[in-house]
C-alpha cells in the first residue's frame, strides 16, 4: 500500500518512469487525474487548472480571480474576498492526501513530496539531468527541435520552481533530505531507475 512521489526536472523522464512503475506494480498513475480533482473540488474546469499552471502560479491569484466560482470564493475566500495561491495549494494537498490513504499510487509532480512528508509507506525520488541529456530526452521521446527542447525546458523550470515555492517558499526545492532517493539521469538507466525503486517500495 505504498505511494510513490516523482519529483522531476523537465525532461528527466518522470512520466515515462511513472508510467513504467505504475505498469509494473499495478498502482494508479496520478497525473491528469489529480488535475480532474482538483477543479472539481474548487469549482472549475480542468481546462482552467491547466491552464493557470502551464502560465505558472506568479499569475495564479489573478488567474483564479477569474475562474473561480462565486461558491467557492464564499467558502474559501479572506476577509477581502480574494482567492489565494495558498488556498488553491490547499486544494491540491488534500487531493493528495485522499490518494495517500487509498494508496498504491504513483503521484507525478505538484508538491506531492510536500503534501506527503513524513508520512509512512511513502517512496519520494527526485529525478535529476544535465540539459544536455534532458534535451536530447525531449528531442527522442517527443520529437521536438533542439531549441523547442531547450525554450520548453527553461519554461518548465520556471513554473515548476514557482508553484513549489506556494509549498516552501525558501526555494529548496532540490534539497536531496526532502526525497527518499535522488536519481541522476546521467548517469543511470531507466530500467536501473525502476528497479531501485521497486527494491524500496518492496520494503515499505
Amino acid at each position: 500500500m505504498a505511494v510513490i512521489t516523482i519529483s522531476r526536472y523537465f525532461g528527466a523522464g518522470g512520466i515515462t518512469l511513472g508510467k513504467r512503475l505504475a505498469k509494473e506494480l499495478d498502482y494508479h498513475f496520478i497525473n491528469d487525474q489529480l488535475i480532474n480533482e482538483v477543479a472539481e473540488k474548487a469549482g472549475v474546469s480542468s481546462e482552467q487548472i491547466q491552464c493557470f499552471e502551464k502560465r505558472g502560479t506568479t499569475k495564479l491569484d489573478r488567474l483564479l480571480d477569474f475562474v473561480v466560482s462565486s461558491s467557492f470564493i464564499e467558502r474559501h475566500s479572506d476577509k477581502h474576498g480574494y482567492v489565494t495561491a495558498k488556498k488553491y495549494v490547499d486544494e491540491v494537498r488534500e487531493v493528495i492526501l485522499n490518494i495517500y490513504e487509498q494508496g498504491n499510487a504513483v503521484i507525478i509532480g505538484r508538491g506531492s513530496n510536500y503534501a506527503l512528508q513524513g508520512k509512512p509507506r511513502t517512496v519520494h525520488v527526485l529525478l535529476i539531468a544535465d540539459m544536455r541529456h534532458r534535451i536530447r530526452f525531449l528531442m527522442e521521446n517527443y520529437g521536438m527541435t533542439e531549441e523547442q527542447a531547450d525554450k520548453a525546458i527553461k519554461r518548465a523550470d520556471m513554473i515548476r520552481r514557482n508553484f513549489l515555492d506556494c509549498f516552501d517558499p525558501s526555494g529548496n526545492h532540490d534539497d536531496p533530505r526532502l526525497y527518499t532517493m535522488v536519481l541522476n539521469m546521467n548517469q543511470i538507466t531507466m530500467d536501473q531507475s525502476a528497479a531501485f525503486i521497486k527494491d524500496i517500495v518492496q520494503s515499505c
